[in-house]
């Protein structure tokens, strides 16, 4: 059987000898779009923040979200590679990132933007979580065409062969898997949902349990990260969506 052989270039073009990666174009188009959609629900549901506001929160929440996804990622999932050259962490294009070291990362901007404001804690995070999926989605998308994050060896007819970063084995396009549950339809769920916005805490709650539980099922067609492997039959990613979804649940049950 012929199995795709990816050969897409990381690189979307150049521009006065600069390269432009999808990887940051996938970043790029995430704010943007993220912004576009949370100041539409606040126009569309007449949320109770204004727009120069939930702005001035995203616009830092966004660097705090890289920086967090970034360390997290050194620290607990490749900390010998980093530390050997410290300078590859400052290359987020590269990929070497974490959506669990994000979400410390915003929750951590959460709780000092709103440290006067506290009943704007839960607005602020439904609306994010409401809308972003799509930038998870535009992610995953990065992520294949970089050829990172690919998935386990199989005879499936729709396999992809890695050949730049693994080997010439075909592969369960993960990246693919992922960026249909964790984005798509995770959005689909958030914002066919997005009436609930006005019940504090409910979309929140909804996007990680989500979240997790989409990981985990994808999880198991990716290849486990070669430094860590698995625990007990699970990847570490499958560990922190099982803590993620224990502790949605929790706060579900507290809030009721």
């Amino acid at each position: 059987m012929n199995f795709y052989t990816h050969n897409l270039s990381p690189i979307a073009f150049s521009l006065f000898e600069i390269d432009f990666p999808w990887y940051w174009l996938a970043y790029f188009f995430s704010y943007f779009l993220i912004l576009f959609l949370s100041f539409s629900l606040i126009d569309t549901l007449k949320l109770n923040i204004s727009k120069k506001r939930f702005q001035k929160f995203f616009f830092f929440g966004f660097f705090f979200m890289l920086v967090f996804s970034k360390l997290f990622y050194v620290l607990f999932y490749n900390p010998s590679f980093y530390f050997e050259e410290p300078l590859r962490i400052l290359k987020i294009w590269e990929g070497g990132m974490s959506f669990h070291g994000a979400l410390i990362g915003i929750l951590c901007w959460l709780l000092i933007f709103t440290r006067k404001s506290k009943n704007q804690f839960w607005l602020l995070a439904d609306i994010v979580a409401t809308v972003a999926p799509i930038g998870i989605f535009l992610g995953r998308i990065a992520n294949f065409i970089n050829g990172e994050l690919a998935g386990r060896v199989t005879t499936a007819p729709w396999a992809v062969v890695f050949p730049r970063l693994y080997d010439y084995n075909p592969r369960h396009p993960s990246q693919i898997y992922e960026a249909l549950l964790e984005g798509l339809l995770l959005f689909v769920i958030m914002f066919s949902a997005k009436e609930y916005l006005r019940d504090r805490g409910r979309q929140t709650l909804r996007f990680l349990f989500f979240y997790a539980l989409f990981r985990f099922i994808c999880e198991f067609f990716r290849e486990p990260d070669s430094q860590l492997g698995l625990i007990v039959s699970l990847s570490m990613g499958q560990i922190y969506c099982l803590l993620m979804m224990l502790a949605s649940l929790m706060v579900f049950v507290r809030k009721a």
